[in-house]
């Protein structure tokens, strides 16, 4: 399956860099978790945004945007509002008969925003270094198969790749349907980072079993003996995790849905880069001198 690891390093790379460059040319749509400011969800009679947008900027002295959220609602962002500026929106909609219900309204400092994009970081950043430090103490004995830190480092090459590929798409969904990323996007992230390394050390682990029983064969050969023993077990298990997260897209309401996307995503990816990236990163790194 991963014998032409070259092929499969090839197309990891393009991804990288495909997602790289939405990131970085289209931009995240942040959330006021991250940028500060105030953000209401209405449902509404009209959905007119060109009208909507035109009365509430003529009408009020409010810096803001409005833009389409999902299910037939608006999404109102502004610079901080006072109870006072929201309440004077809330009637102006209604005057207009253009509100139906507030569904929700958040108000968040630009300090705060500031500091929770700083710790969202920081918290990324220490887990993956954490990884690292941990895969190559587990795989210590394998030191005289390759040694242990290349491990930690595959593992964290797969793991980038499904953290900026789930990170485009949001970025895509930002574009197109004003999906907002937000802290909890990044606890997704996390939960994703956590999904995708156990599944990678399992190949790891199927691979040194390989190892020990057939030292004789190339790496090449022995990380695809470890796929195809492991590829029954990573489809089933993300596949149960699937039906679980369909089950909380249907019935889970709203609020978590793009919560419940970005883990399914991350799912998706996570697996395929367990059985087709890290291995042969792996097999890479075995190359290079110490």
């Amino acid at each position: 399956m991963i014998l032409k690891t070259k092929l499969w390093l090839i197309i990891s790379l393009v991804s990288l860099l495909c997602s790289s460059l939405i990131i970085v040319v289209i931009r995240p749509t942040w959330g006021i978790d991250f940028t500060g400011g105030s953000l209401l969800e209405l449902q509404t009679e009209n959905q007119d945004i060109e009208k909507i947008r035109d009365l509430l900027n003529n009408e009020t002295d409010i810096s803001l945007s409005v833009q389409e959220g999902s299910d037939e609602t608006l999404i109102v962002k502004s610079t901080p509002l006072t109870e006072a500026e929201h309440q004077e929106i809330i009637t102006l909609l209604r005057r207009e008969n253009i509100l139906k219900e507030e569904l929700r309204f958040e108000s968040i400092g630009p300090t705060i925003g500031a500091e929770l994009r700083r710790k969202s970081l920081t918290a990324v950043s220490l887990v993956v270094a954490v990884l690292i430090a941990y895969l190559a103490y587990t795989f210590r004995q394998a030191s005289g198969f390759i040694a242990s830190w290349k491990f930690g480092l595959a593992a964290v090459y797969a793991l980038m790749h499904d953290l900026l590929f789930v990170m485009a798409i949001f970025v895509l969904l930002g574009k197109f349907g004003g999906v907002m990323i937000d802290t909890l996007f990044v606890t997704a992230m996390l939960a994703i980072l956590g999904y995708s390394v156990n599944d990678t050390i399992v190949i790891f682990n199927r691979l040194k079993s390989e190892w020990t029983i057939n030292r004789n064969e190339s790496l090449a050969t022995i990380s695809d003996n470890a796929v195809k023993k492991s590829l029954v077990r990573s489809l089933n298990t993300s596949f149960t995790t699937l039906l679980v997260l369909g089950a909380l897209l249907l019935f889970g309401g709203s609020t978590i849905r793009w919560f419940i996307v970005a883990l399914a995503c991350g799912t998706i990816v996570g697996t395929y880069s367990s059985l087709f990236i890290a291995p042969p990163a792996l097999h890479f790194l075995a190359k290079v001198r110490r």
